[in-house]
């Protein structure tokens, strides 16, 4: 909170002069785009090919800054001194969440209907991006999925179907170590396993009580929260993860998957397109087993609308006029069925024609996976920033065996109790 503070009071000023309505008169020339999607990603040659066309079609130019996680400290530093980009293609995460609050960002919620793009934002999306006092922080561009992913070569070897419930999934891995492979790949000592864990914590909760525990804490004291836990537990003692999960990392766990050592690895969109063409043909998109007396009703896989959003800064504000000329032309059609197609971009547009997509995978996402799982709280928005990252050391318990129900929903309280 000591770094968001003084950009709230530095910028209040700034923020009322932008909100009360600072457009440029048609004379902008230049804006300056912020983001994190970088060369390296399949984002970017689409982001490009947008912006020349956008230079082309109105004159204004483009310059465009490239962050990697550093992006909010880089932005936040640049505000401070009035310096800041005028347009922000970002994701909604950690320090992002309060920007709005904070006067780093516009509040950009009168301009959906103005600017025409109430068709192309799916009402979900916004809910999403609109905080605690209403402000909608940025509009949303592109979102995920976060499926499990199942290697059908393995299954048939093994004779068996992708497992929907958790005791056809013990079984299933039961066999598959009998034949040398592994089970569930995840990496239990990082963001990966976090993700997965709380995917189980709320199995027997309703989505406002799953709200609730990731906003709060306190899962020892939810009955709910306390019995996915335990089946959580149930099944990591049952063998259904791999060996050595509660040490692996992310990169570590997908490796498992990608090189057909392991059954299934939660991973999101983000890796479809890298993938090696034989595992992407073999690999079947579901979700998390059902538990008995679920909830739920199909396998579980999260979603959302929140890996990157147009924001725009109080400099932004001052030059609206071209900002809305871009805005409304990476929302166009064109523009956007040319970051599905060619930077395999999951936009949160939901009535894009998909047909012309190559990537199986993202083929696949867009085509089966929604009628396959039941989508569940991503906890990106709801856990706090601050007991994010200290949870790691909670999840990696929760991942080795020995620690019960009880220790485990401790060491998950104890990360909220130090950031209250």
């Amino acid at each position: 909170m000591r770094k968001t503070a003084p950009i709230s009071a530095a910028l209040l000023a700034l923020g009322l002069t932008a909100c009360s309505g600072g457009a440029d008169d048609g004379a902008t020339t230049e804006l300056v785009l912020q983001t994190n999607w970088t060369s390296a990603g399949t984002e970017s040659k689409p982001l490009k090919d947008a912006l020349a066309s956008f230079t082309e079609k109105t004159g204004i130019t483009v310059k465009v800054l490239e962050n990697g996680d550093d992006l909010n400290q880089v932005y936040e530093t640049s505000l401070l001194a009035g310096e800041e980009a005028d347009v922000l293609l970002v994701g909604l995460l950690e320090k992002q969440l309060d920007w709005a609050k904070n006067g780093a960002v516009v509040d950009v919620a009168d301009y959906v209907d103005e600017w025409g793009l109430t068709d192309a934002i799916p009402a979900a999306a916004l809910a999403d991006w609109t905080d605690s006092e209403g402000s909608l922080r940025g509009f949303p561009y592109a979102g995920f999925t976060w499926p499990w992913w199942y290697n059908t070569a393995l299954l048939e070897e093994a004779g068996l179907e992708v497992p929907t419930t958790n005791d056809e999934l013990i079984a299933t891995t039961d066999r598959l170590r009998e034949l040398g492979y592994g089970g569930i790949a995840t990496g239990g000592n990082d963001w990966s396993g976090q993700k997965l864990f709380l995917q189980y914590i709320q199995t027997y909760m309703t989505p406002e009580e799953t709200v609730k525990v990731f906003a709060e804490g306190r899962t020892c004291s939810s009955p709910a929260a306390m019995k996915g836990i335990e089946e959580f537990v149930r099944l990591r003692d049952a063998g259904v993860f791999v060996d050595g999960v509660e040490g692996l990392t992310s990169d570590q766990a997908s490796a498992l998957y990608l090189t057909g050592k392991a059954l299934s690895s939660p991973m999101g969109s983000w890796a479809y397109q890298g993938t090696d063409a034989g595992i992407a043909s073999t690999t079947y998109l579901g979700g998390m087993p059902v538990a008995p007396g679920s909830t739920a009703t199909k396998p579980l896989a999260y979603n959302g609308s929140t890996s990157a959003g147009w924001w725009i800064s109080p400099n932004g504000a001052k030059k609206l006029d071209a900002v809305r000329k871009l805005v409304e032309h990476m929302f166009s059609t064109d523009v956007m069925s040319s970051m599905v197609v060619g930077g395999t971009v999951m936009a949160t547009d939901v009535t894009l024609d998909v047909s012309k997509v190559e990537s199986p995978l993202l083929q696949q996402s867009f085509t089966d996976l929604p009628g396959r799982v039941q989508w569940a709280v991503m906890p990106d928005l709801h856990v706090p920033a601050d007991v994010s990252n200290p949870m790691y050391r909670a999840t990696s318990i929760a991942f080795t065996k020995g620690n019960d129900a009880k220790t485990v929903c401790a060491m998950v309280d104890e990360t909220y109790d130090a950031a209250r």
